[in-house]
Parts: C-alpha cells; structure tokens; sequence
C-alpha cells in the first residue's frame, strides 16, 4: 500500500474520536508511518526468486540517485539555474509570444514529493489550448493580409464596372420578317433604369427571396452560406448556392459560370471588393440592370417588356413578385413556358416580402389571388432558331456593332408558322412509334432567299440548330448531281444502264431490298433510286467530274474520291443541300443564299443592304429540262410518290428526290416547285436508327403539309428551262467556297468582276 500513501490525495486530517473501548492501540505518528514504509521498500526490492539477496538494494539506489544527479544537471544547467522549472517556448514572432509559454514552475526532479494530508487536489490543465489557439491567430493574421493584397490587387487591376459601360452593356437586335413584323429580339438592351426610377417593390422582392441580409452583410453571408452547406448536405446533392446578390453580381460581371472551387474565392474576392467601391443600392441596381430573366431577357427594364408590356417604372406588386421569382431558374421559372409553375414561385416571394414586413399580409393575399397577366403578342413559333442564326451572321455583314441595330430577314411568317406546325405535329404522331426524335426543315424561294427555317423540334429542350450546323450523310438526295454530271457527260434520260448485282473491286453495293430490274433507263434508274446504275455513272464520268458538278452547285466540304461517294456518303448540311437543288427550279441559274436583306440602327441609318447577285448559268437548259423530268418522275410513280402537293388553285408542277441512309439513321427528302424550294430531314442526334424509315415516308410526308400551305393560293406554273446562256465553269465556279469566307467581300469581288 505504499503506492497508495505516496500518490493518492489525503482528505484533510479529521480529528480522531477517542476510542472508548479500554486497551485500544494508540495510533501511530507520521514519523513511524514512513519508517515503516520505507522498511517495506527495502524488504521488498531484496527478493529474487524467491530469495532475498542482502547488499543489492543500497546499491542500486545509489546507482538511481547518480544517474538522476546527472540528468537533473544536464538539464536544468544547475541547481541553483533561474529558470529551472520554468518551461518555455522560443517564438520569433512578436505579438503572440506572451502564448508561448507557462509561468507554473515543474517540481524539482529527483526531490521527492512530500506526503501530506493537505496537498490540494491538481486543477485541470488547458495547455494544449495555447499552441491552437496561437496557431490560429497567426493564420488569421496572415488571411487579413491575403484578403487585403488582394483587394488592393482588384482595385488597380479591375475596371470601374460603372465606368466600364455597364450602362452601355453591348448590343440588342431586332430581328424582323420579310413584312415588318417582329421575329425575335436578341442580344443585352440599353435600357438601363436607375433604382430611384424603379418602384421599390422591385428590390424589396429580389432583396426578400434572394438575399434577406442584403444591407447587413459585407458582399459575403456566413450565415447564409452555412445555411446552404447544411441543406446540401442533408439533401445530398446541390439544392442551395449561398450566393449573395453582390456576389451574383460579381459572377456576372467578370467571372464564368464553371462551379469550381476557384471561381467561388475569385467570387467571394470580387463581391468583397465591389462592397468597398459601392454603395448596397448602387449595387442593387447593377444587379437588377444586368441578371438575366429568362425568355432572352436581359435586365429588369426588358424583362418587364418582354413579360408584361410595359417599363420597369410601372411594375406592380404581383409582376414585381414573378420577376423576383424568375432569378432561381429563368428558363425553368419562364411563365411563357410555364405560367403554373412561375405563380408558385410567385406566391413564395409575396410570402418572403410578408415576412420581411416588406407588405402587409391583405396586399400579399391580394396580389397572390390577382396574378400578373403576360403580354399576349403572337410570335412565330420555333423563331428562335432564325434568332440566333441572325445573330451569329451579324458580325459578317456589320463590323460596327456599337449601337441597337434592326435586322430584316426574307424569313416569311406565314411559311413559318406552317413549317414549325408541319414538324411538330407529324413527330407528335409518330415520332415515338418509329423512334424518330428530331426534325428540320429549310424552305427556300428560287432566288436564294430563305423563307422558312426550323433548327428542330422544341428550342426550349435543344438550342441546337439542325438546319444550318448539322451535318449527316446525304444518301440518295446527291444522286441528281451525279446524274447531271453524267447528262453533261454525254449521257441521255434515255440511256440504257444493266441494273445487276455488280462488284467494284472489293466492293458490291446493293439496291434496296436487293431487287435488281435488268437494263433500265436512267429516268427509270432515278425514280427507284438504284444504287448500283449510280455508282456505274459515277465510274463512267469519274469522281473528280462528279465533285467539280457539286461544287459548282454550291455543295463543299470534304469529298470522298472513291465511288460510294454516288450513294451519298459526303456530309452536308440541310441548308447545302436544300440550296443545291435551286438551279433545277429556277432554270439553272446560280444563286448565293441569303436570309438578311437589310440592317440598319433603330434610328434608320442603313448599315448593310443585300444586292442581286447573278453567278451566271451552272448548268444548261437542256440539262435542267431532262433532270426536271426525271426528278419529276420520282415524286409520281418513285420512291418519293407520298410527295404530294394540295392547291385551291389547281395541280401544281413539282419534282423531288428522297434518301435513306445506311440502318435508317437518316432520312431525306429535297423537293421543289417554282415557287419554292424545301428540304426536309429526319432522325436522332445521337445516330441511332430509326424503326425503318425511310426518305419516301415520314420526310416526304413533312414536306407534303408545308408546302401545300405555301402553295394554297398560288397560281400554278410548269417548270421549263430556256436560258441559251453558257455555262459558266470558271472564277467562282465553288459557290460553297462563299459560306466560308465574308458575304460583303465576296459580293465586293463579284460586283468587280
């Protein structure tokens, strides 16, 4: 029990009760307790094996006794040294080394703690807490200095967003159709309003469900963003950004929309700057002037146009709150898209508002049961592809873009509407039944001016345009070049072609269902689309006859020089190839396509003005006679007979070619009357195939419907070809080569020429 005695903590001492009991042992001294104590230590350390050794316990504790001299020695420096017992910790940095050590003194070592029954119980010890705690300031010392480099770096480097031109923020277009009427608006307005102009509903709502600490926080919300990081962390995927409205702001005006951890600290930089060089409602107003609204709407001044008709200035309650509501997901939340879904988000800014003591709990009720009601303006549908093909086009025509422009296009609204409808409704029909998910169609007039375009089925799911930058395998709708090349070869409709299994070196190309028809003529040969009398012609010819032929009709691009280029295995896009069947409608004349006629600011000034260009004869008359015949034969009794077109003013003179690509993956149909030019095509973006459709089923069947519309109350009038004009095969004969390069400086080079 010596361990006991030496290192347990004694209770007070108590005073003993004498014993009553008549012989009782008197009770020993302190003196005696620890003589005895230290007998027992002696007799114990004796033993070994059993046996008790006399003489080796002096000696070993005198060995303890040198050996703990000698270390007391190396260690404190000596016994009589100041600092002995004093643990200190040599730091060179000035204002936090009253952390660095401890004032307590440590017992001497080797001096033997006392044993009494007053020692004081030992109070818990926090020394683990200086180093944290000293390291932590030192961290935080060194991230204000960071914080202020980099403030100081923003400020010389980054540019006053005022001064910048943020009220000049770019360029807006007009884009309008062929009678004036509206298409489309595109691009960032000018109209900048001052946040004293707007009412202050507008801020209160944006402040009430985006950012409730708005003027309270420094650009950064701890709370808030603590708020997000748990509610993503419950929800286990991202659901809340944390972001404040300085912040917010900050991305839009100089950051990406990447979500890296990076751009968050640029972010988190940039808002604390913007805090220093702004006031909170001068930053209200940046951000209410620049967000993005859904629908192409930028700022709160055309969000209120494009939404409801009228300024900024005259928002009411209701429309302020659905604006407000718009900033989570603008083109989810978009009412024109879906009204339902943006009145729910709505009635959650009134109740944000209510709660801020922004309104009162009888506005909030009354603007939640009289909703905001939209503009009703008709717009064609799908015109948003037209809208941004203009915009990319722009910059070609217009080096100046400084100002607002108005851009007027040959789009034809009627032909529009009914293209858009055509789409629409027949993949509607039977789209999932035949596994077909996309379409497009371009309608053109017979001077190359563009008429109607839809890029796809639905732009609020796919932006990307079909029509002008997709492009796929042609199949069969290239054969009517390969057929001209071989008529300007020599070649009659007449001429007769063995149309019978055939091996081209390695090669044996199949018809369709493998039915071969023996010698036939080519107009026969054409209407049934055999593969194998157009790879004969293309042998015969050659290959680089039949390229120079596609070229010269305005097709470019990477050509295939072997003959599977006669089944249309070169890519091209809907509008190439759509515009490549011209010259068969308007007697063989060349055309440069077009779609903008004139551009001009909104004050009227005419920046830009499309001039008839004439590229001369491409092909003779004769020769667009026979193919007229031939390609006419196609939509009678061919592959294309389902091609059909329905007038009030009598049968209309048409022609046309279908094409199917390789397990159904694409299908064609390019079709033309006087009046107009169309193609269609059909299939997934993915490539996967379709349930067997071909060019003479669903494509044809889309063409059918809108050109029967585009041709209800037209005269008819026969295609016949008699233009005695040369063929011109020199200077710019690759009418391609005019999409790849400026339209003015070509038009400049033609003009001069």
């Amino acid at each position: 029990m010596s361990w006991w005695s030496r290192d347990k903590p004694r209770r007070a001492p108590q005073k003993r009760r004498s014993s009553s009991r008549a012989g009782a042992a008197k009770p020993r001294s302190a003196k005696a307790r620890t003589a005895k104590t230290r007998s027992a230590k002696t007799m114990s350390g004796t033993k070994t094996s059993g046996k008790t050794v006399r003489g080796q316990t002096s000696q070993r504790s005198t060995g303890r006794k040198s050996m703990s001299g000698v270390k007391r020695r190396a260690t404190t420096g000596g016994r009589h040294s100041r600092s002995a017992g004093v643990d200190l910790v040599r730091v060179n940095f000035f204002p936090f080394g009253w952390l660095s050590g401890s004032s307590k003194k440590r017992s001497q070592p080797g001096r033997r703690a006392r044993s009494n029954k007053r020692t004081k119980k030992t109070p818990m010890s926090f020394g683990w807490m200086r180093p944290v705690v000293y390291w932590g300031c030192v961290v935080g010392v060194w991230l204000a200095i960071a914080f202020g480099g980099l403030i100081v770096f923003y400020s010389v480097t980054l540019p006053d967003p005022l001064l910048a031109g943020l009220k000049n923020r770019g360029q807006a277009i007009r884009v309008l159709a062929n009678d004036g009427s509206l298409i489309a608006e595109r691009g960032l307005a000018k109209n900048y309003v001052g946040i004293s102009k707007l009412p202050k509903l507008v801020g209160q709502g944006v402040i009430a469900i985006e950012d409730r600490r708005f003027y309270s926080h420094f650009g950064f919300d701890p709370l808030g963003f603590t708020r997000a990081m748990i509610v993503n962390v419950r929800a286990g995927r991202f659901v809340q950004g944390g972001s404040t409205i300085t912040q917010q702001l900050a991305k839009n005006l100089f950051l990406s929309s990447e979500r890296t951890l990076s751009r968050k600290l640029q972010e988190m930089g940039l808002a604390l700057w913007l805090e220093t060089k702004f006031s909170k409602d001068e930053i209200l107003e940046l951000y209410l002037n620049r967000v993005y609204f859904g629908h192409q709407a930028y700022g709160i001044d055309q969000a209120a146009r494009t939404y409801f008709g009228k300024q900024a200035k005259d928002l009411g309650l209701a429309e302020a709150a659905m604006l407000a509501g718009l900033l989570k997901a603008p083109s989810k939340l978009n009412p024109k898209r879906n009204y339902k879904l943006a009145k729910v988000r709505a009635d959650l800014v009134l109740g944000a508002m209510r709660e801020e003591g922004f309104i009162t709990p009888l506005s909030a009720k009354t603007a939640s049961v009289m909703p905001a009601k939209l503009r009703q303006r008709y717009l064609p549908i799908n015109s948003n592809y037209i809208a941004d093909w203009i915009a990319e086009l722009v910059p070609e025509y217009v080096s100046d873009l400084s100002s607002d422009i108005v851009v007027k296009t040959s789009i034809d609204p009627i032909l529009q509407r009914s293209a858009n409808k055509a789409v629409v409704s027949h993949l509607k029909r039977v789209g999932r039944k035949r596994r077909v998910s996309q379409a497009a169609i371009v309608m053109m007039s017979p001077d190359g001016g563009v008429r109607a375009m839809v890029g796809g089925r639905d732009y609020q799911k796919s932006q990307f345009n079909r029509a002008v930058h997709s492009k796929r395998q042609t199949g069969s709708v290239f054969k009517p070049i390969v057929y001209l090349a071989a008529l300007e070869a020599g070649y009659k409709r007449a001429s007769v072609v063995n149309d019978r299994p055939t091996r081209f070196n390695k090669w044996r190309p199949k018809n369709y269902k493998n039915k071969y028809r023996g010698q036939i003529d080519l107009e026969t040969a054409l209407s049934v689309s055999s593969n194998v009398v157009a790879v004969k012609l293309m042998g015969s010819v050659g290959v680089n006859k039949t390229i120079e032929t596609a070229k010269r009709l305005g097709l470019g691009g990477d050509f295939s020089k072997d003959l599977s280029l006669a089944l249309g295995t070169t890519e091209q896009s809907l509008m190439d190839m759509t515009a490549a069947y011209i010259p068969f409608a308007n007697g063989g004349r060349g055309v440069v396509p077009y779609v903008i006629t004139k551009i001009s600011t909104v004050k009227g000034t005419v920046l830009y003005r499309a001039r008839n260009l004439d590229l001369g004869q491409v092909m003779a008359a004769r020769h667009v006679n026979d193919m007229n015949g031939m390609l006419r034969r196609v939509v009678r009794t061919g592959t294309g007979k389902q091609a059909r077109i329905i007038s009030a003013r009598g049968r209309h003179d048409f022609a046309g070619k279908t094409g199917t690509t390789q397990n159904f993956k694409d299908g064609w149909f390019v079709g033309y009357s006087s009046y107009y030019i169309a193609g269609v095509w059909v299939g997934n973006d993915n490539g996967r195939p379709m349930k067997r459709v071909t060019g003479g089923g669903l494509p044809t069947q889309i063409w059918s419907e809108a050109m029967s519309h585009a041709h209800m109350a037209l005269s008819p009038k026969r295609m016949i070809a008699s233009s005695k004009d040369r063929v011109q095969r020199d200077g710019w004969k690759e009418v391609g080569m005019i999409r790849r390069i400026r339209p003015q400086f070509f038009e400049k080079a033609l003009l001069e020429k």
